[in-house]
């Protein structure tokens, strides 16, 4: 009779596997067709609304010269979709929605909603007063703050790969805007200050990923806490600098220009909000990696439609400088997918001693030696963690 159960055990074993191996391939060809296509489509979306977003508040900032104002309005109407959002969903699944105490949010979520406040707003300002390649090339320096801050928070390991790569982007920025015609050092000094509080803001968001009980893994849900905070940091610099300036300039307008104008900065609003859930699904359906070598191309059609749409003007040292910036962005990604290619092998080595030890009887010391004294890779504080958090923060640093 065993014989007989362990025989019928295995032949259904066998069975099971016949069907999951008998899928035809045409199958199975049109499913990476599927997939190739959904990827395609959400990095061309993707593209769309980053780029859109960048020339569309160019445009805007022309006629409409308060770029904080825009930035503090952008806020309440992504604040207001996250909330419409999270209702849609509620009436859907009936699963209550993720509201953090304002304890928690506090002393979790404040620091970076405040530096993310500070780096939109000012990038935004920034973008009023420079070139949009000059844009683009100061705001790429966000990746030498954020290993900066990194290293010294020890969320990332001293190198001299990262030395090359960070002295590699800095020299690009600098032969970028050597003798540059369209300069402007209020603008640039606003986007570097805004570079600054990116690298501070992406590196709170790191802790903050690191905090998995806090459940923000969705982006609107991150939307509807952070907000709040960005809108609290940024109110007294529009107060300062435009409130009433802009008060009056929209106290001044006819009746038949008020509202274009207000739907023209909400239009901005949405396709913001747009490009942080397509920014979300790119991640979620393809990879980081893909976001990542993305944005590069993103940030090379922008420098090219900057030259050939706005009129920005380029020396031969510019180009140079912009080569060897690209190429810094570029050994950054090369050099992060060498450390994720480490975790693996050491994910790998660690089950591996897992499955030794776990098939081993344990000797006497072995037996008296207290289980809170084992060492994981999962801890909380690993290397490992750290970096392919690290990693996955990296290539988010363009989102708005």
């Amino acid at each position: 009779m065993p014989g007989t159960k362990y025989k019928q055990l295995c032949t259904k074993s066998d069975v099971d596997e016949d069907v999951f191996t008998s899928k035809p391939k045409s199958k199975w060809g049109d499913v990476c067709l599927q997939k190739g296509l959904l990827s395609l489509g959400l990095i061309l979306l993707y593209f769309s609304l980053s780029i859109g977003l960048t020339f569309y508040q160019r445009w805007l900032l022309r006629d409409f010269k308060y770029p904080l104002t825009v930035v503090m309005y952008h806020l309440v109407v992504k604040w207001l979709l996250s909330v419409l959002v999270r209702s849609v969903l509620y009436c859907i699944t009936k699963t209550p929605q993720l509201v953090l105490p304002l304890g928690t949010s506090i002393r979790s979520v404040a620091p970076t909603g405040l530096s993310s406040g500070i780096d939109v707003g000012f990038s935004n300002w920034g973008l009023e007063l420079v070139t949009i390649s000059l844009y683009t090339m100061t705001k790429s320096t966000t990746i030498i703050f954020i290993l900066g801050f990194a290293i010294i928070l020890g969320l990332e390991k001293k190198s001299w790969s990262l030395v090359g790569i960070v002295l590699m982007i800095a020299a690009g920025l600098i032969m970028f805007t050597y003798k540059a015609t369209q300069f402007n050092i209020e603008g640039f000094s606003f986007l570097l200050l805004a570079s600054f509080a990116a690298g501070l803001r992406w590196t709170f968001a790191q802790l903050l990923m690191q905090k998995a009980k806090l459940g923000l893994h969705n982006p609107v849900d991150m939307v509807f806490h952070v907000q709040p905070w960005m809108f609290l940091a940024l109110i007294p610099f529009t107060a300062i600098f435009e409130g009433l300036d802009c008060i009056m300039f929209l106290l001044g307008l006819p009746d038949e220009l008020l509202l274009p104008t207000v739907l023209k900065v909400t239009v901005g609003a949405t396709i913001a909000f747009a490009m942080e859930i397509s920014e979300f699904l790119v991640v979620t359906y393809t990879s980081s990696l893909t976001l990542s070598i993305a944005g590069i191309f993103k940030e090379m059609c922008i420098l090219v439609l900057a030259v050939k749409v706005s009129g920005d003007q380029l020396s031969l040292i510019n180009v140079v400088g912009l080569a060897v910036c690209l190429l810094g962005i570029i050994g950054h990604i090369v050099h992060k997918m060498l450390i994720i290619r480490a975790v693996e092998s050491a994910v790998v080595v660690e089950v591996d001693n897992f499955e030794a030890v776990k098939n081993r009887s344990p000797n006497k010391d072995e037996t008296d030696e207290p289980l809170l004294t084992e060492k994981s890779w999962l801890s909380e504080d690993s290397d490992v963690d750290a970096n392919v958090v690290l990693y996955e923060v990296l290539q988010r640093r363009d989102g708005h």
